[in-house]
């Protein structure tokens, strides 16, 4: 199944040269492989976008599972329904547009309530935002300092699961901790940058 490559694939970065430049892939790159079917896309489209879109889509979701589950299956979805055809627009407008549909149908699915002003103004957020290099630099440096101010378990899980490209069993196992005892740190971590942070936070990861 293409989830298997995909997921495996999130975690091919490691080392500092994912810390440092704003987007890794050019996007007139990725969606030229998109048209010819090449998986290498899909590659590309995880390391740049999937963390963010996980943080994002917190915005809405209470887990940090529900959220990778969301952004999976939106991920697999624009793969299955856009390989081997041109792609008009911003990707990653489209992307973030995307997950926030997927997670107000995945609200409703479990009875809970939705505002629909709210998912208009989503769908244009990401067009609307735009940062220079200084701003986007004073963002990240803002973020780097909010990560230090973290407790010491769930600094470590962040950076060991964001800045090194780890799976939750790899931490698990350089933590001699369960899987579960990761996700929970990596949950708290998340929620108190975004507490800490806002939206900025996701623009942070997306110049890592």
């Amino acid at each position: 199944m293409v989830i298997l490559i995909l997921v495996e694939n999130v975690y091919l970065c490691r080392g500092r040269e994912c810390l440092f430049g704003f987007m890794r892939y050019v996007e007139s790159d990725i969606l030229h492989l998109l048209k010819v079917g090449d998986e290498q896309c899909m590659r590309m489209i995880f390391k740049d976008y999937y963390r963010a879109l996980c943080v994002y889509a917190l915005k809405y979701l209470a887990t940090v599972e529900d959220a990778e589950d969301v952004v999976q299956n939106v991920l697999i979805a624009f793969w299955e329904n856009r390989k081997g055809s041109a792609f008009e627009g911003s990707l990653r407008a489209y992307l973030f547009g995307a997950v926030t549909k997927a997670s107000f149908k995945f609200l409703e699915r479990n009875g809970q309530i939705v505002f629909r002003d709210i998912e208009e103004r989503a769908d244009h957020f990401f067009e609307e935002m735009t940062y220079d290099e200084e701003e986007l630099k004073a963002i990240k440096d803002r973020l780097y300092r909010e990560i230090e101010l973290l407790p010491e378990n769930a600094r470590k899980v962040f950076n060991a699961i964001v800045l090194e490209g780890m799976t939750y069993k790899e931490v698990a196992e350089r933590l001699n901790v369960s899987v579960n005892t990761v996700k929970t740190h990596y949950s708290h971590a998340l929620k108190k940058l975004r507490e800490r942070l806002g939206d900025l936070f996701v623009v942070a990861l997306l110049c890592l």
